[in-house]
């Protein structure tokens, strides 16, 4: 019995160890020489994508990466001349291209004469500013003719959750750094990871009822203390800045807000939640970020547009807790043209 036990054992783990072997040589970056196969971007992209379940009249879309890993159809780089990088949110994976933000800002700038500027989506679901800079150092000198005139980052809510167990890093560096930056296998475990964390922070995409959304003055959670945490966002903001005017190109830093936190008559409400941060916690949370976010700009002579402070949202403009339904993605697109039509 035992002598079986260990051959039905030995067996599995030979067809386990086959099977592992055949999905690294066909989905592993092992004999690629391309140095964007050695980052966990997502390339040459085309997926069905449903958002009937998240907002009125959403609709089934192909959502598509080009082999550049920029969101659309292969665009040329030598044309962009804005490129906006960010998270879930910048990214917009469950709005169809023409409805992204990025889209709405371009044509605002084509209807009013300038045809010749193009906004190119480099978002990443999950990332924070971790991975952004690691981006303008190890992905975008990589795309050949890739020389904006603006990068645009849209940044602050992925950094409230930054930690040492943060995983959106686009390349590790470590003692088993040839096997992370190669292995489909690692790829997939680290995805999977990145999911598990985004879901008990509330950044995952999930349909929310504002209709029926009670609201209070009173966090359920104490107020945070001192964030060493902030400290370090500052130092990565001036470090994506440093990294963009080696490109050639100008920063621009945008702040951001979510959907289950208002003001109303002067005062702070929160969607109340069955469990966990309630919206004034997360405003406790993102508002110290969005601070530095102006600090580091008022102190560096860096551009920052205050989205979080200038651009009021309503009923409708999001479908979850922070991303835009496509009336709020247009706001959104509509508010920035009207910083940047002047300066672009």
């Amino acid at each position: 019995m035992i002598k079986t036990i260990f051959k039905v054992v030995g067996i599995n783990f030979v067809l386990l160890l086959l099977l592992a072997v055949a999905a690294e040589l066909l989905f592993g970056t092992w004999f690629s020489t391309d140095p964007l196969d050695q980052l966990g971007l997502p390339r040459d992209l085309k997926v069905l994508v449903s958002a009937k379940s998240l907002y009125a009249d959403g609709r089934e879309f192909v959502y598509r990466r080009d082999k550049w890993g920029l969101r659309g159809d292969n665009t040329d780089p030598t044309r962009i001349s804005i490129l906006t990088i960010g998270g879930s949110t910048t990214n917009q994976l469950y709005l169809p291209e023409e409805q992204t933000w990025q889209q709405v800002l371009e044509r605002q700038f084509h209807d009013n004469g300038r045809s010749d500027v193009v906004v190119a989506n480099a978002g990443v679901d999950g990332q924070s500013t971790v991975g952004h800079l690691q981006g303008l150092r190890e992905w975008f000198p990589n795309i050949p003719g890739l020389k904006p005139r603006f990068v645009l980052a849209y940044v602050g809510i992925n950094d409230t959750q930054v930690s040492g167990t943060w995983v959106d890093t686009l390349r590790h560096h470590s003692f088993n750094r040839i096997v992370k930056q190669k292995s489909a296998i690692f790829r997939l475990s680290r995805q999977i990871t990145g999911m598990i964390v985004a879901k008990r922070a509330k950044l995952t995409h999930q349909a929310v009822d504002y209709r029926t959304a009670k609201w209070t003055e009173t966090g359920a959670q104490a107020l945070p203390a001192g964030d060493s945490n902030v400290e370090q966002y500052k130092q990565r903001l001036k470090l994506m800045a440093d990294e963009i005017h080696a490109m050639g190109a100008v920063p621009v830093f945008v702040t951001q807000t979510r959907g289950d936190f208002k003001q109303v008559g002067g005062k702070l409400l929160g969607m109340v939640t069955e469990d966990g941060p309630n919206g004034v916690d997360q405003y406790n949370a993102l508002a110290p970020y969005n601070a530095a976010t102006r600090q580091v700009c008022r102190e560096n002579g860096l551009l920052c547009l205050d989205l979080a402070r200038d651009l009021a949202f309503a009923d409708g403009d999001f479908y979850d807790y922070l991303h835009n339904t496509p009336a709020g993605a247009e706001k959104i697109g509509t508010w920035l043209y009207s910083k940047l039509a002047g300066l672009v």
